[in-house]
């Protein structure tokens, strides 16, 4: 693991590359200037796994550099640590919403600064497992044998911006005591997962999932967000702090998205995606926890989106669709 340090002070910095060597990384790169290390991330030469930036610095404090860093390709969503001596809140709030992921307050504590980076160490692996998963997904095609369960959380593909479903619960789990509070996330429900999971072989079925987490990521543009596949026809977007989305608007944009997709997905003798908005629901300020927020906002849509049953499609009777002929060509018609 790579970490980067940036404080001006320089004997603090002694002291903290210190505690990181004992911790044994792959390296460790301390910077006493802000500005030096906004420029490098800015030309794409900042080369970190994680990022412990102090709070208070002339000429750019963390937090502004915090927001330089996400705002670059490389860094945006490079796991950030602030470390300082300030606990007003509205100091704390201002880092959160420029991209922070979690504090730690002078003077250091090894045990904790140890936790914190080993669940960095975890978040990261996530990322690679996940990374891996999306490249072995192609080779998928050629295994008779792929299958899995209705309600397995399956990572249909991560070219239409999807997560593992671990790795967004390893994501909430990073943000920590001071990021998961007021955290929120939204759930979308495809109502005839049942029906496509019924009628269309595992690849298929994928395909089916993926279209259907495109148009999502569509009508989500301007919005910063992780979103992961939960199973059972359900899609769980993560917002970034300080992201804000109108309900209302996003739903009915859903449901203008559909009518272009009508006709493509007749003329393969297959539904269109029926998807639905549930309500958004935020991590409360004391006692949040990340398998809680997920498993609520499923709750939720349970509530206000029950799936349709296998047969609730009218427009064509069961059984009409054969697995591998024409449901096969829904990426490449719709594409």
């Amino acid at each position: 693991m790579r970490i980067v340090c940036v404080d001006d002070d320089p004997i603090f910095l002694s002291i903290l590359g210190e505690y990181l060597r004992e911790l044994d990384p792959t390296s460790v790169t301390t910077f006493g200037d802000p500005l030096r290390v906004a420029k490098l991330a800015a030309e794409g030469k900042l080369l970190a796994d994680v990022l412990l930036l102090d709070m208070e610095m002339p000429g750019m404090d963390g937090t502004q550099l915090c927001a330089a860093l996400r705002a670059t390709e490389v860094h945006r969503t490079t796991p950030i640590i602030m470390i300082s001596s300030v606990t007003a809140r509205d100091r704390v709030k201002g880092a959160l919403a420029a991209g922070a992921n979690e504090f730690l307050h002078k003077p250091l504590d090894k045990l904790e600064l140890g936790a914190r980076l080993s669940m960095v160490a975890t978040v990261l692996d996530e990322r690679a497992r996940s990374a891996s998963l999306a490249a072995d997904m192609g080779s998928l095609h050629d295994q008779a044998d792929f299958a899995f369960r209705f309600e397995d959380p399956v990572l249909p593909g991560s070219d239409v911006g999807l997560v593992d479903y671990l790795a967004l619960e390893n994501h909430l789990l990073g943000l920590g005591w001071a990021g998961l509070p007021g955290t929120v996330a939204l759930g979308f429900r495809l109502r005839n997962a049942p029906w496509a999971y019924a009628h269309l072989d595992r690849m298929e079925y994928c395909d089916f999932l993926a279209e259907t987490a495109a148009m999502i990521v569509q009508q989500m543009k301007g919005v910063r967000f992780r979103m992961a596949y939960a199973g059972a026809g359900d899609f769980v977007a993560v917002l970034e702090r300080g992201q804000r989305v109108e309900m209302g608007e996003l739903q009915s944009a859903l449901q203008a998205a559909r009518g272009p997709m009508w006709a493509a997905y007749r003329a393969l003798g297959l539904p269109a995606p029926e998807v639905a908005l549930g309500p958004a629901v935020q991590a409360p300020l004391i006692g949040a926890s990340a398998s809680r927020l997920l498993r609520t906002v499923r709750m939720r849509l349970d509530a206000t989106a029950p799936l349709m049953p296998v047969g609730n499609w009218e427009a064509m009777p069961a059984g009409m669709v054969t697995p591998g002929t024409a449901a096969g060509r829904i990426s490449a018609t719709l594409h």
